[in-house]
């Protein structure tokens, strides 16, 4: 018996009186998939993808690609604006849908004069313009990364208008958690789409935070406000690690790529409750000389976590059709991770 008619011999059987609210609890119960379009940030200085990064790439046939393209930020020195650690391509990205990504400051804004906003709208989409066509890339949309505040926003918000004035295609913005939830303070972009960064959830730079990058316990303090949120949204979810370093109980270093397993290695350092460490005596190593009482905390996301705040997001965003992109392609992070995971995370929910 095929399902439609084992679901009309079952509404045949149910008293009349109740089979309409059984038909909508059915509907409910087979609510169409998301569509998910996988995709991949690459946040380096040169692009020139490892074997093993092109590889993972095809295998989940990822074909879409948010590459930085430069910074900007504030120069003291000419008083202005300037692009700052611009991409060079050592690589083409043949056969990948490149999406160009400018960071900006937030300094930027607060010191950038309002009437200068249109000659940093020229400026930056010229040179986005030009990366692309020295290294054969036609984007058919761009995106700008700023954690603006209340107090920058119609400096900013006047930037994407003259940026979409000035480029042909789509204009996309990362979104913070905290613009989701305090919309009245911090408006809503005026562009077409918002990329969630579902990572770096709580201080790094406070000793008692549990784990900084990712954390669902804090994410769900925010969540419930992505059902009213009125711009269609994409998510990136976040497969980095580091170590956050303390010493006196203030905040002292940052140690990228450095997770759980190193710090089990080293015989100066005593696991305390969770992901931390305590030095036990002084010592050069990681790259800093440490000192007895440093504290050290390794945080990481593990997979069933990223797959929990997968359907926690999928469940809560309104749009159906979303690119559902990963923090970052690079060998040394990716390698933490199986092809199945991956393909479990790609995989629409529910």
């Amino acid at each position: 018996m095929n399902r439609n008619r084992w679901k009309n011999a079952l509404i045949n059987w149910i008293p009349t009186g109740i089979s309409f609210a059984f038909v909508l609890l059915f509907s409910c119960q087979q609510a169409e998939p998301k569509r998910l379009v996988p995709a991949f940030y690459y946040w380096q200085t040169t692009f020139n993808p490892t074997p093993s990064e092109r590889q993972l790439l095809d295998r989940q046939h990822v074909r879409k690609l948010y590459i930085r393209y430069f910074d900007v930020d504030w120069d003291q020195q000419t008083q202005s604006p300037i692009p700052k650690a611009v991409i060079r391509f050592t690589a083409r990205p043949a056969g990948l849908q490149v999406i160009p990504v400018v960071f900006i400051t937030n300094q930027t804004l607060i010191r950038c004069q309002t009437a200068a906003i249109s000659d940093l709208a020229d400026k930056l989409v010229r040179k986005i313009n030009q990366i692309s066509q020295q290294n054969g890339i036609d984007p058919s949309e761009i995106q700008l990364d700023c954690d603006w505040t209340a107090t920058t926003r119609e400096r900013y918000f006047q930037l994407l208008r003259e940026v979409k004035n000035r480029h042909r295609g789509l204009v996309s913005v990362t979104i913070r958690l905290h613009q989701i939830k305090f919309p009245e303070q911090t408006g809503i972009p005026p562009v077409e789409r918002g990329m969630l960064m579902f990572y770096n959830m709580a201080d790094w730079k406070r000793p008692e935070t549990r784990n900084s990058i990712y954390d669902l316990e804090v994410a769900r303090r925010y969540t419930d406000f992505l059902e009213k949120y009125p711009l269609p949204l994409d998510v990136v979810l976040p497969l980095f690690r580091w170590t956050v370093v303390y010493r006196t109980n203030r905040f002292l270093t940052l140690l990228n790529n450095v997770d759980e397993n190193t710090l089990k290695t080293f015989s100066y350092l005593k696991p305390q409750m969770e992901n931390r460490y305590l030095a036990l005596r002084d010592t050069n190593a990681l790259g800093f000389s440490i000192r007895r009482g440093d504290l050290f905390r390794a945080e990481a996301c593990k997979p069933a976590d990223l797959e929990a705040g997968k359907q926690l997001l999928l469940s809560k965003i309104q749009n159906q059709k979303l690119t559902f992109a990963l923090y970052h392609l690079d060998s040394t992070v990716i390698s933490s991770y199986s092809d199945a995971f991956f393909q479990s995370l790609y995989r629409p929910y529910p």
